[in-house]
C-alpha cells in the first residue's frame, strides 16, 4: 500500500518541475523530490529528534565548535538540523539559505521555527550567497540537493574557496555528500586544496551518504583524549549518540590520514 502511494506521488511529481512533496505514515513524515530518495525524515512523536544518521554526523561540528555564535546552512529540506540547533543551541544564530521557495513553503509541516532574532531562512542560491557575503561563520554546512542530486555549483573549487573565506579563523565546513565514496573523493581533494589542510570524510551506515569535515586551522587534529572528553561533555546536553559519532569520526580520520600518506609515498 505504501509503495502504491509513493508511485502515485511520483506520477504527480513527474508533471511538475522540482516540486517537493510530503508523505506521512503513523510514525514518520518525509519530504521527497522523487520516488527514489528521501530528502528529510521526521519522527512525529519527537519532531526535534535527529532520525537519519548523516544528520547526527553533521552535528559532529560541536566537537570543534561547541559554542558557535553563527551557523549557516545551505539547504533547508525538512529542517532537521536547523530546528535541532535552534532548540539545543540557544546562544547561536542560525541562517538557512534555500533556493526553492516550494521547500520553504513546507516549513510548518516539519515544525521548523519562524524567523526571529536568532533564526533566519533566506531565499537565495547558496553558492552565490557564500560568494558575495561579507559575514563570517563559525560553522558552515552544505546540504543542498534537488531532484538531480547535489548541484554542480556546490561541488566546485570556487565554492570551496568561498567557503574558506566565509569562515572565521577556527571555523569548520561540513558537507553532506551522496553516492559512491570513491567518486566523492574528487570533492574531498578540492576541499583539501581550498583549505590547504586534510579533511576527514565519514561513510554512513547506509553506504550512500558521506559527511566531510574541513577546518580552517588545525582543529581536526585534536587528540583522541580531548575529542572523547568533549564528546562526554556534549552527551550531557544533546539528544543523539554523541559517543558513536565521535568514534566514527576517529575511525575515518585514521583512514583518511592513511590515504593521504599513501598518496604522498606514491
Amino acid at each position: 500500500m505504501f509503495k502504491d502511494l509513493l508511485l502515485q506521488m511520483k506520477d504527480g511529481f513527474d508533471r511538475v518541475n522540482n516540486e517537493p512533496f510530503v508523505i506521512e505514515s503513523r510514525r514518520f513524515k518525509s519530504m521527497h523530490f522523487d520516488h527514489a530518495s528521501t530528502q528529510s525524515l521526521m519522527d512525529l512523536q519527537a519532531p526535534m529528534k535527529l532520525v537519519v544518521d548523516y544528520t547526527k554526523s553533521i552535528m559532529g561540528f560541536l566537537f570543534f565548535q561547541p559554542n558557535p555564535k553563527n551557523i549557516a546552512m545551505i539547504g533547508l529540506g525538512g529542517g532537521s538540523i536547523a530546528k535541532y540547533c535552534h532548540h539545543h543551541l540557544p546562544s547561536s544564530h542560525f541562517l538557512v539559505i534555500e533556493n526553492n521557495p516550494k521547500v520553504i513553503a513546507l516549513r510548518n509541516k516539519f515544525h521548523i521555527p519562524e524567523d526571529d532574532s536568532r533564526f533566519e531562512v533566506k531565499v537565495a542560491d547558496g553558492a552565490t550567497f557564500i560568494k558575495n557575503t561579507d559575514r563570517q561563520f563559525d560553522v558552515l554546512i552544505a546540504d543542498g540537493f534537488d531532484k538531480h542530486g547535489q548541484p554542480s555549483q556546490l561541488c566546485s573549487k570556487n565554492f570551496y574557496d568561498n567557503c574558506f573565506r566565509a569562515l572565521r579563523p577556527d571555523g569548520i565546513l561540513v558537507i553532506n555528500l551522496c553516492g559512491e565514496m570513491e567518486g566523492n573523493r574528487r570533492y574531498q581533494d578540492l576541499v583539501n586544496q581550498s583549505f590547504q589542510n586534510d579533511s576527514v570524510m565519514l561513510l554512513e551506515r547506509d553506504r550512500l551518504n558521506q559527511v566531510l569535515f574541513s577546518c580552517k586551522g588545525a582543529g581536526l587534529t585534536v587528540s583522541i583524549e580531548d575529542l572523547m572528553a568533549q564528546a562526554a561533555e556534549l552527551h550531557e546536553t544533546h539528544a543523539f549518540d554523541v559517543a558513536q559519532v565521535a568514534q566514527n569520526f576517529l575511525f575515518y580520520r585514521q583512514l583518511n590520514y592513511a590515504r593521504t600518506l599513501i598518496k604522498v609515498i606514491d
